[in-house]
């Protein structure tokens, strides 16, 4: 129908054209004129050619955001409502009436609004949203929003699956149930302390590393490598080398040899802690022949660890599973009882839920959790259908994270989307040090809002480029002098004016306009599009946030649009016809 009714209307525009030709040629010399300026104002191009001689940086349009795709669409981060939209100028409307790039319900809609038929004058402001992003980084300070304006708007208005870091458990309160009933997805709430569900799901990682499978002992270096936390400050990297070493080791013992009910990490951390114990699964694993002898050898590297060496390994392999000894953790840990790789196979929300007061204690904990779905994602093969969002809010109590490296620029074809929230910067580089956070940089489109320090205001002020702006410069100048002579008094009088312009490069902003903008502007650059300036939502503002039009909405939406169509092309054609006649008396 929306095709129809652009036919239609494109038939109205060439009437009415035709009508006013036909009237112009009749009208004699004053019609030439009103013809010539008619095409002008229609077709021709307004303005001054740009100026470039010091740079071209520009805030993106509507027509920008309408070209990438990123006006009322239906996935991806919602970065707030773009400026207030007037009505659509009527050029520019009818442009893209004939521009077949344009999709007919589009056309149709802004052409309508722009002559005013079945539209008021002024339309609200629209939503703007990231649909193409493949990661985002969100910046801003505590306290500002990143949960209300864009972590709950996201999980209220986005159907894809989606693994969402969630201190003290409000993303969850305010959205399970909201994606449970409009989406129909299955809601894992992983919650050791219950601060929201007394009875949560639990998860088990060696439940999902099968010892038959030829990548066994790779999933089990992986998971020691997510609880094991590297800094990038260590003065000897032996220790945690050989901490990852030890742990990798007697994950690999359990997998293999566990009974049901001991597989988990509880089994790996009472090795651990008992001297004779752990004697024993030395020697079991040094006289094994799982997978081809490496289960021997991973015992055999443990026999060369002796005396203080030993002890201090030792120690340092106990500090990383210390998260480990609380009854919450334990329980939550011992067994599973829901399949990650519903993740990517069907639509599944999982929330991780820890309370602030252990979120420095348990980071071992939200690092397994992490590393751990990251890695039944991706062992599901390519495919980039069902999309996985992890939303990982607060991530700098993550620390760095080598599988989030790989995350970033590997694993999008396997459908994994991340969503990094910091305070700063400053916060960034600390969580990815040696210059990695370049790397993480070049791969996500950026969000920016209530900046409040000095180094990111300067990132941003230097990310958004320097335009070329008119500098104009005069001034005026007189002067008076007198002589004298022997025939009287002479006097000589002058006086200028002068005026320069010259072109200068100036920075959209400079840093000291970014620390003073409001924390409700929000600063977007995402690859393709010029900066991106909207103004930040909260969820509690948007009533209709998460709920899609149904049936009788979108046949209403149509029906306006083809009962203005049907009544332009009648008018226009009755203006036709009523010149024509004329033109023949």
């Amino acid at each position: 129908m929306y095709k129809l009714s652009r036919l239609m209307l494109i038939l109205s525009v060439v009437a009415g054209l035709w009508s006013l030709l036909i009237l112009g040629l009749k009208l004699g010399g004053i019609g030439y004129i009103g013809i010539a300026l008619l095409l002008f104002t229609l077709f021709g191009k307004r303005g001054f050619q740009a100026l470039t001689a010091f740079g071209t940086a520009r805030w993106a349009d509507v027509s920008d955001l309408q070209a990438a795709g990123m006006i009322d669409a239906h996935s991806g981060l919602i970065i707030g409502r773009a400026g207030g939209r007037e009505k659509p100028r009527f050029q520019q409307a009818m442009r893209e009436l004939f521009n077949s790039w344009v999709p007919s319900k589009e056309a149709c809609e802004q052409f309508l609004a722009s002559i005013r038929v079945g539209r008021q004058s002024k339309l609200p402001p629209p939503l703007v949203r990231l649909p193409n992003a493949c990661h985002c980084l969100i910046c801003a300070p505590t306290g500002v929003g990143k949960g209300v304006s864009c972590v709950t708007p996201y999980l209220l208005a986005s159907d894809e699956s989606a693994v969402v870091v969630d201190f003290k458990g409000e993303n969850c309160k305010l959205t399970a149930e909201h994606r449970r009933k409009a989406f129909g997805h299955q809601i894992v709430v992983l919650d050791p302390y219950k601060l929201v569900s007394q009875t949560p799901q639990t998860f088990n990682p060696l439940d999902y590393i099968r010892k038959e499978s030829p990548t066994a002992i790779d999933e089990c270096l992986d998971l020691a490598k997510a609880v094991v936390a590297r800094t990038g400050e260590e003065k000897d990297p032996h220790w945690v080398d050989s901490a990852e070493a030890w742990i990798a080791a007697l994950i690999a013992l359990v997998v293999y040899y566990g009974e049901p009910n001991d597989r988990s990490l509880q089994t790996v951390r009472t090795l651990l802690s008992s001297p004779e114990k752990l004697e024993m699964a030395i020697k079991l694993m040094c006289s094994s022949d799982a997978w081809d002898g490496m289960l021997a050898r991973m015992g055999s590297q443990l026999t060369h660890y002796k005396d203080r060496e030993l002890g201090s390994t030792l120690t340092t392999t106990n500090r990383f599973l210390r998260f480990l000894d609380t009854l919450a953790v334990s329980e939550s840990t011992k067994t599973s009882n829901f399949n990650p790789d519903d993740l990517r196979r069907g639509k599944l929300t999982c929330y991780l839920i820890l309370p602030p007061e252990h979120q420095r204690a348990q980071s071992p904990l939200l690092r397994m959790w992490i590393g751990s779905l990251l890695r039944a994602v991706v062992r599901g093969g390519l495919q980039e259908k069902n999309k996985v969002h992890f939303v990982l809010d607060e991530a700098a109590s993550l620390g760095h994270m080598e599988a989030l490296d790989d995350a970033v620029d590997k694993y999008r074809g396997y459908g994994v989307r991340l969503q990094f929230y910091f305070q700063s910067v400053s916060q960034l580089r600390k969580s990815f040090p040696d210059g990695q956070d370049q790397t993480l940089l070049s791969n996500v489109s950026q969000v920016f809002f209530g900046i409040n320090d000095l180094p990111t205001a300067e990132y941003v002020s230097n990310r958004l480029g320097e335009e070329t702006i008119v500098v104009r410069s005069g001034g005026t100048s007189t002067g008076r002098s007198q002589q004298g002579s022997s025939q009287g008094t002479s006097y000589t009088s002058s006086s200028n004016e002068n005026a320069n312009w010259a072109q200068q490069g100036r920075k959209l902003l400079k840093p000291d306009e970014v620390l003073a903008l409001s924390d409700r502007t929000v600063i977007t650059f995402t690859p393709g599009v010029p900066p991106i300036w909207t103004n930040r939502i909260r969820y509690f503002e948007e009533r209709n946030l998460g709920q899609r039009q149904g049936w009788w909405q979108r046949f209403t939406a149509m029906a306006n649009v083809v009962i203005g169509s049907v009544i332009l092309l009648l008018v226009m054609s009755g203006c036709l016809v009523m010149v024509c006649s004329l033109s023949f008396h």
